[in-house]
């Protein structure tokens, strides 16, 4: 059952057009396409499952037109909110799949970005993608005032954990999604900067939002949950959210969803 869902949905990803799709769905995209280049190096069934645009060169070439429209995007006018977001996509692609014109690009953009008479100024200086945008700064271009920056955000996050700021409580006033995203942003900045910094903290929140309510709906909770390398410990959960993968279903919360066309 689950190869021919797979099918399904690879085909509806590879149809849709990425010089009109939205932002936060390419990034899905080059999100997916990350992990199928690496089952293609690692399993290279995959590839006689999917057909040739899931062998390695065509994933690749199918990520590099994700990332152009990505680099474009920011020669347009738009929110600082939706800049911000554009900009971390952006760095994040470039994470797994590198270019150097993109990286110019993502570099010119950070640096105005970051100014303080810049658009960014209009925007909450702590939402996570101003923190993911600073951690990305010291990532490619060991920015040490933006490490300052970002250790600053996550720092006021984990004392506002009700629990003492040891990661046992959870954020009185966030939604499901946004402490999600902020668990997120922890993950990235220990995979960039320091994994063991906010190790702690991090799997004890995480743990305490696994058992909340619509969870399971949350396929957000699904990448995490892989970044992490704990899919055994959340098997149950993991199993109930598949299915909204399979039908294209990315999220419950604001995210695009992937149109799903063909038989159920």
């Amino acid at each position: 059952m689950y190869t021919s869902y797979f099918n399904l949905l690879f085909k509806n990803i590879r149809s849709i057009p990425l010089q009109t799709a939205g932002t936060d769905l390419i990034a899905h995209v080059c999100f997916g396409y990350r992990h199928l280049l690496i089952l293609s190096y690692t399993a290279p069934m995959v590839a006689e499952t999917l057909g040739e645009e899931a062998k390695p060169v065509a994933l690749v070439e199918r990520m590099l037109q994700a990332t152009d429209v990505l680099a474009g995007n920011l020669d347009h006018d738009m929110s600082a909110a939706e800049r911000a977001r554009n900009i971390v996509y952006l760095l994040h692609t470039l994470t797994f799949q590198f270019n150097p014109d993109h990286l110019k690009i993502a570099a010119n953009a950070v640096e105005e970005f970051i100014q303080p008479a810049s658009a960014a100024a209009a925007i909450p200086a702590r939402l996570p993608d101003i923190c993911k945008i600073h951690a990305y700064n010291y990532y490619f271009w060991q920015d040490e005032g933006s490490l300052a920056l970002a250790r600053e955000i996550l720092d006021g996050w984990i004392a506002e954990l009700d629990g003492n700021g040891n990661g046992n409580g959870h954020w009185k006033d966030l939604s499901l999604d946004e402490a999600l995203e902020r668990i997120e942003t922890l993950l990235m900045y220990s995979d960039l900067v320091d994994h063991l910094l906010y190790e702690k903290q991090i799997r004890k929140v995480f743990s305490r939002y696994s058992k909340y309510p619509g969870i399971d709906r949350e396929v957000r909770f699904l990448t995490l949950t892989a970044q992490m390398g704990c899919f055994a410990s959340y098997s149950r959960t993991v199993d109930k959210i598949m299915p909204n993968v399979l039908d294209g279903k990315l999220s419950a919360g604001t995210y695009e969803n992937i149109p799903m066309t063909g038989p159920a």
